[in-house]
């Protein structure tokens, strides 16, 4: 990934786009976050100081020791750099969609661009290096070819390794079609040695997938890609190799890498990626050697602008799920936690706002209070948000209460709340890592954050959420 557009001053934003003096802070609000649009505001509620910006880093304090890759305003793929922000824009219409925090992660595969190399190994197909524009806007995506022989027609990645058994690996690539229609993904060892999932790349849904697969998916990527996954949970240790993509005779039902007389059909290919994740996330380019992103640190801190009550509060969040479920199975602990408000100490103090794993609590949307160790949950009337849906609602709370309100209505629950302990809202986590390694990173895109330093009523919810904010 060659292409990186980058600026070498930071960005002050233009003084005639601020908010006004009040506006758009809604009615006895104290914290409004707007990622998709670029307006931040706070205000002090013991001084009533007002604090605004259209720079994320002047009202809230963000950290990410790496650079990351991103959809820009471009629709193609740029870079971040470490400690800026990853402001996520649509493919297609490139229209701003918001902040994007994930937690961190290594990619595998050690050439994840240059398919030409040893590391990927060539059964019954060719393939021809700077074929076609990549996602980045690059002339690097490798165009590859089925052969005419009677065999299997794959393209593996035979340098990673798995030695923990029971850990989950998702592999990822961009694919674009060439005349072939369908594609097929396939990792090894998994939980029975045959683990494979085929994609419709017209359609651009998964066509089929192994019983054995954690989960699938594919998502629209630019310049015409799709970006199309498999998740597996390793069986058994192996020394090197075993993720790759197969031709499969554009037969839909196919099995695991079928043999068959090719007819020359071809795909292109960019941007592979095996990390141990339960999903996948943003690329991460390697060239020769493993490649590391770390996680993104986002926090609104009252202690900076001082919108924090000690007896109550309710949080607003709007969001776009992860395209790809962050949490099939939880082992990992992804979470997709829009938001957390915590206490600033290392004590295990907070309410956390997430989404359960699908495998064993059907992905609802949930509250859990954490208060000197009792814990307290709470699920949302909704229930579960699809994997690229979006969602809106409320946390509320004080100290003997936790509420949640979203368009299903209101859920209500009586709780130990540490409320006046809190001193900062954890933005696309529900907890910060002092507290939990794995900190249920939300993995998606957040776009509204808005915080109101009372327990609101459901009423006033009601009112809100019909109304828009």
């Amino acid at each position: 990934m060659a292409l990186e557009l980058k600026s070498n001053s930071e960005y002050k934003g233009d003084p005639s786009q601020l908010p006004g003096a009040n506006a758009p802070m809604p009615d006895n609000a104290s914290l409004y976050l707007d990622f998709k649009n670029g307006l931040y505001l706070a205000r002090n509620i013991t001084t009533g100081k007002l604090f605004r910006s259209t720079l994320i880093s002047e009202i809230t304090s963000f950290a990410r020791t790496s650079q990351k890759t991103v959809v820009g305003p471009y629709g193609i793929l740029q870079t971040v750099a470490n400690n800026e922000p990853a402001i996520v824009y649509d493919p297609v219409t490139r229209k701003r969609r918001g902040v994007t925090l994930h937690n961190s992660t290594s990619n595998k595969v050690i050439y994840s661009e240059d398919f030409t190399q040893t590391a990927w190994a060539k059964t019954g197909v060719t393939v021809t290096a700077a074929a076609a524009v990549s996602p980045d806007g690059n002339t690097s995506a490798t165009l590859v070819t089925e052969g005419t022989g009677n065999t299997a027609h794959t393209l593996e990645e035979v340098n990673a390794t798995a030695s923990a058994v029971g850990q989950y690996h998702t592999f990822s690539v961009y694919v674009k079609k060439g005349t072939a229609r369908f594609v097929q993904l396939y990792a090894l060892p998994a939980s029975s040695g045959n683990t494979f999932a085929n994609f419709d790349l017209d359609k651009g849904v998964v066509a089929k997938m192994s019983p054995t697969v954690q989960q699938a998916g594919i998502e629209p990527g630019p310049n015409g890609y799709w970006r199309i996954s498999i998740t597996i949970r390793i069986y058994a240790a192996y020394p090197a190799g075993g993720a790759g993509l197969a031709f499969i005779n554009d037969g839909v039902n196919a099995g695991l890498m079928p043999a068959y007389v090719g007819t020359g059909k071809t795909v292109y290919v960019w941007g592979a990626q095996l990390e141990v994740r339960e999903a996948p996330t943003p690329y991460v380019p390697t060239s020769g050697a493993s490649g590391t992103r770390a996680a993104d640190t986002l926090n609104a801190n009252n202690s900076v602008t001082g919108f924090m009550s000690a007896d109550a509060g309710t949080i607003y969040v709007e969001a776009v799920m992860p395209g790809v479920n962050q949490s099939p199975v939880g082992v990992l602990e992804l979470g997709n936690g829009f938001f957390g408000v915590e206490a600033t100490d290392t004590s295990a103090n907070y309410i956390a706002f997430y989404q359960k794993n699908l495998a064993n609590q059907n992905g609802v949307i949930s509250a859990s209070s954490y208060n000197a160790g009792a814990n307290t949950s709470l699920d949302t009337k909704k229930g579960s948000a699809g994997a690229g849906r979006s969602y809106r609602g409320f946390l509320s709370y004080d100290a003997a209460t936790l509420l949640t309100y979203d368009e299903y209505g209101l859920t209500q629950v009586a709780a130990s709340v540490a409320a006046a302990l809190f001193g900062r809202i954890c933005v696309g986590r529900g907890r910060s890592t002092d507290k939990n390694p794995d900190a249920l990173w939300f993995n998606g895109t957040i776009q509204k954050i808005v915080y109101y330093p009372t327990r609101l009523t459901e009423a006033q919810m009601a009112d809100i959420y019909d109304a828009g904010i």
